[in-house]
Order: structure tokens, then C-alpha cells, then sequence
């Protein structure tokens, strides 16, 4: 579901993993593609770690064909700043992914799901969607895999459609919670895809480029 009430299309079920850098995300990589499944990382700059620092995962999710979309610069919530400190969120990390993919996302997650009208302008100005989702594992309130797993099995089942919201950055997602959430799913039938392919969207991203060389911009100071 979008914030300005973009319809999902039934069928389909969207994995998102804001995605905060974790030496396990690559485990997780490698259960997606055993399994065939694409998901959509909304990524940040410098929260948890600098973006710089793992450019080969944030490479590599790009180069299996997920999606990855905006989950700003330094995860602020975005109704407590300016317009232009919002803004700066969203292109200082434009910036950094164009070096290390080339490319510019269309899609875009505000931290903790908090909007309001003058943010949702501000994303827009800048040519994004704005995605939410409607199932929240709650592995980043420390909840436990087992708690997360009973959200993904109350979920109903096709027709009905589902965003569900999971952290790569806990070796509990990577390892257990996302394979085995994904798998009840593909087991109940539902066909899994990036958030763009289950709106109908060709284009997931602005811009597509060359990435450039590693060298002293590639720095979160």
C-alpha cells in the first residue's frame, strides 16, 4: 500500500527489508536466490553503519535483482525535521547509491512509518512513491522469531495481498525468521515480488548510470 492510497494489486505478497547492514544479510541473499525470490531493501546511508562500508552487499542486491528503494540518509523520524533537512535525507543517499550502483530509487520508506502532509510533498518533489506495509514482524522491538512467524501465519492467504516489514540487520531475520516466514508463505501459494512488479511498475528506479570508482567521497564524515 502506498501513503496516498496507491492500490496493491491482489495475488502477491512483498518482502521489505530496510536494510541497516549486517555481516548476516548475505545469508539471506543466498536463501533468496536458492529459492528464486525477489524482495525489495530500502536502504540507509549512515544509521547503524556507513553505506560505504558495505558496498558489496548493497552491489550484490542489485546484481541478483532485487529492488532497493530509500530509507534516508541517517533513519531520522521526518515530521520532526525541516523540509530541508528532509530533503538533504533523501539526496545525501541518492549520492552514495548512484556511486556504488548507479542509480536513483523510486521508492521510499519513511522511518517508522511517520508522515505528514508536508513530508509526503517533500518525497514526492523529489520523484518517489511512498510504501508502507500492512504486517510488521516486530523483530526490530526485539520481539521473537516465533512471535514474527505467528504474523506472518495469521496473515490471510491469496487473494489477499501483504507487505510484511523484516530487519536484515538481526542474525535472527537473516537466519530464521525471513527463510522460514518466506517459505509459509511460498507454501500458501502466494507469488513473491518487489514492491514495484506488484504495482504494475516497469520502471523501479529515476536514473540508471554507471556506478563510479571507490575513492575519498566514499565516506560517511
Amino acid at each position: 500500500m502506498s501513503a496516498r492510497g496507491r492500490k496493491i494489486r491482489i495475488n502477491f505478497y512483498l518482502l521489505v527489508f530496510p536494510l541497516k547492514y549486517s555481516k548476516w544479510t548475505h545469508e539471506l541473499l543466498d536463501f533468496l536466490k536458492d529459492k528464486g525470490v525477489s524482495a525489495t531493501f530500502f536502504v540507509n546511508g549512515n544509521n547503524v553503519e556507513c553505506i560505504y562500508d558495505y558496498a558489496d552487499i548493497i552491489s550484490r542486491i542489485h546484481q541478483e535483482g532485487h529492488q532497493i528503494g530509500s530509507h534516508t540518509w541517517s533513519h531520522p523520524d521526518l515530521t520532526s525535521i525541516s523540509k530541508t533537512e528532509v530533503s538533504n535525507q533523501i539526496v545525501y543517499l541518492e549520492e552514495a547509491l548512484k556511486k556504488i550502483v548507479g542509480l536513483v530509487p523510486k521508492y521510499f520508506r519513511p522511518p517508522f512509518g511517520s508522515y505528514n502532509d508536508e513530508v509526503l510533498d517533500t518525497i514526492e518533489s523529489h520523484g518517489y512513491i511512498t510504501v508502507l506495509w500492512d504486517i510488521d514482524t516486530e523483530d526490530s522491538a526485539g520481539q521473537s522469531v516465533e512471535h514474527g512467524l505467528g504474523k506472518y501465519s495469521s496473515s490471510d492467504g491469496p487473494p489477499s495481498s501483504h507487505i510484511v516489514l523484516n530487519h536484515d540487520i538481526f542474525q535472527s531475520t537473516c537466519q530464521e525468521l525471513g527463510p522460514r516466514g518466506i517459505q509459509s508463505y511460498l507454501d500458501k501459494g502466494f507469488k513473491l515480488m518487489t514492491v514495484a512488479e506488484c504495482m504494475g511498475e516497469s520502471d523501479w528506479y529515476q536514473y540508471i548510470s554507471t556506478p563510479s570508482g571507490r575513492d575519498g567521497t566514499w565516506s560517511c564524515g
